[in-house]
């Protein structure tokens, strides 16, 4: 389903209103995703996040009031990857040419450099991407949550998460999904209590401003 960055923007001030923090944080996590340096999107976001803070129990919690920092989308970072690429390719081409009659450093220089960011910009977007599908990012939507340890690992209390934290999944067993909290996994805990922001999209309908 393809929902743009005003359409989740939309559910999550809705969702931010009702009180559904964990829902909020989803969908403004996704449209920032797709409009990185929108105001609107960050403000509410910091709200959420604010809100997210005091029911842990930390009022010294970082908020993002202000405006948000220059960036890029995935969408634009490949865009922009492209677009060096095709330049340090024309410029090669410019400099076999002029090479034959003359040297030309200069033009060469000039397919170069923008052929290593190119590669370097492609190689950092493929890490982000793999690194998507193999532990996507998730938020509780569930007031409380615990992840448990599986019955094959070392036991332990379950980690208790709030409503609006951002977690990393693994493995899915049936109900249940393995939960990484800064690349560790913390246990396993109901799949129904986590929305990946991947998926954040096909829930807006449920969350219209009246």
């Amino acid at each position: 389903m393809t929902v743009d960055a005003s359409a989740l923007y939309n559910a999550g001030s809705v969702a931010l209103e009702q009180g559904r923090i964990g829902e909020a944080v989803a969908f403004l996590t996704a449209a920032q995703r797709l409009d990185p340096r929108a105001a609107d999107i960050a403000r509410n976001l910091g709200l959420a996040e604010a809100r997210v803070h005091v029911g842990r129990g930390d009022d010294s919690g970082p908020t993002r009031l202000g405006p948000p920092p220059p960036t890029l989308s995935m969408g634009e970072a490949w865009w922009l990857a492209s677009l060096l690429l095709a330049v340090a390719a024309v410029a090669h081409a410019a400099w076999a040419f002029r090479s034959r009659t003359a040297p030309r450093l200069g033009v060469r220089a000039v397919a170069i450099v923008p052929a290593v960011l190119g590669t370097l910009l492609v190689a950092g977007l493929s890490i982000v991407a793999f690194g998507e599908r193999a532990h996507p990012e998730a938020v509780v939507v569930a007031p409380l949550l615990e992840a448990r340890r599986g019955a094959d690992e070392a036991q332990g209390p379950p980690v208790l998460l709030r409503a609006g934290e951002r977690v990393r999944l693994g493995r899915a067993a049936g109900a249940d999904v393995e939960v990484r909290l800064g690349g560790t996994s913390i246990g396993w805990a109901a799949r129904e209590g986590l929305w990946r922001v991947s998926d954040a999209p096909r829930y807006t309908t449920e969350f219209k401003a009246r």
